[in-house]
């Protein structure tokens, strides 16, 4: 599985706000690219899309920025990549089988994807904070 660069960027961005959800204080944009080594542009369009998807919000003015929309053990790995990348797990609809043979491969490739759809369903932003140490 090859993984896009944009749900990379985004688990990075939304782990730096789950480290500093507690401080109760929007992050700003600077500090996540500072921290996190995300090119502007690129982090702006991501935060855009987290934002459409009720996963982070953000606030105006000096001290404004970005903030977790709900406390981050409630934000799974899998609602941020579906966020940004949401047709990474969608079948390949030119895999379409004609034999018994790739019947049983479109069902394997299948089964391999809903089982990381499992694994990062299961995952949240503290479990991956915590991994960091």
């Amino acid at each position: 599985m090859q993984i896009p660069a944009r749900a990379h960027y985004a688990l990075l961005a939304m782990m730096e706000l789950a480290k500093r959800h507690e401080a109760g204080k929007p992050v700003a944009l600077r500090e996540i690219v500072d921290d996190q080594q995300i090119p502007m542009p690129f982090l702006v369009q991501i935060l855009q899309q987290l934002r459409t998807a009720s996963l982070v919000n953000s606030s105006r003015g000096s001290a404004g920025g970005y903030f977790l929309q709900r406390p981050a053990a409630q934000i799974s790995v899998l609602d941020v990549v579906e966020a940004v990348a949401p047709n990474l797990f969608a079948p390949d609809l030119q895999l379409t089988a004609q034999t018994p043979e790739a019947n049983t491969v479109v069902e394997l490739w299948t089964q391999l994807s809903n089982r990381q759809r499992a694994l990062l369903r299961d995952l949240s932003l503290i479990d991956l904070i915590e991994r960091v140490g």
